[in-house]
């Protein structure tokens, strides 16, 4: 068995959704505030990260993350869109930790839309025993800069159709949810169309995957681990593979 990283590294590099002032108003923050000793803390320095104006030295290095819910590698609750219904912390495990399955989709353009005929097209079957993982390359190629953003790929409706009528528990995808709504002239015409479709039927959204090709087309186990945040909407993980 051999283990693969799916998930997307936190830093204060990451950018946020367009248009959306919590991201602009709340960026990603890892900040040190403590280290072992000041050669601990100068190796600190020289990775980039963030440290406190007056770190304490001489015992343990403490750090403080400050991140929304739903930036980088993130898990959307039933909570995230529905004035009721599962907070992330109540969502099963076993909607999130089970059989995944790679449906290949790499040869989407920029600024297209995922469709359920492309879906199909792919050959690849499905039903409720797994998690589809759907893969463009979109993250793999673009995260870090804001041709992510400017040129996201998007989801269509009737993705979300095709995950209710298979009866997932979760779809797992490397590219947004919606329609890139932030690149349009006016408002969506349904606005959150696929987070209240799925979220709705409690299909778990599992966004912004990294790495996936190199899961190959076997067997695996796709683990993914929201933190236990009690009430809240949606939280940052670390999703990974156990492929045979």
């Amino acid at each position: 068995m051999r283990i693969v990283d799916l998930s997307l590294k936190i830093n204060r590099h990451m950018i946020g959704i367009p248009k959306l002032h919590h991201y602009d108003e709340n960026p990603t923050r890892c900040v040190v505030l403590s280290a072992v000793t000041e050669k601990q803390l100068e190796g600190i320095r020289a990775r980039g990260l963030e440290v406190a104006d007056d770190p304490d030295i001489g015992l343990s290095m403490v750090s403080r993350l400050e991140i929304l819910g739903h930036s980088g590698t993130h898990i959307d609750a039933p909570m995230h869109f529905l004035e009721e219904g599962w907070t992330i912390d109540e969502v099963p495990l076993e909607s999130i930790v089970k059989k995944g399955r790679v449906i290949p989709l790499t040869d989407a353009a920029p600024n297209s839309l995922i469709t359920a005929d492309m879906i199909l097209d792919s050959g690849v079957d499905f039903d409720a025993s797994v998690i589809p993982v759907l893969y463009t390359g979109w993250t793999d190629r673009t995260w870090g800069s804001q041709l992510f953003w400017d040129d996201m790929i998007g989801m269509d409706e009737s993705v979300s159709h095709l995950m209710i009528e298979r009866g997932v528990s979760a779809v797992a995808i490397d590219f947004f949810p919606e329609i890139a709504f932030w690149n349009l002239d006016g408002p969506p015409e349904k606005p959150g169309i696929n987070h209240r479709l799925l979220l709705g039927n409690q299909i778990i959204i599992i966004q912004m995957l990294n790495n996936i090709g190199a899961l190959g087309d076997g067997d695996f186990t796709l683990v993914a681990v929201p933190l236990a945040l009690e009430g809240l909407d949606g939280s940052p993980a670390r999703v990974f593979a156990m492929v045979d």
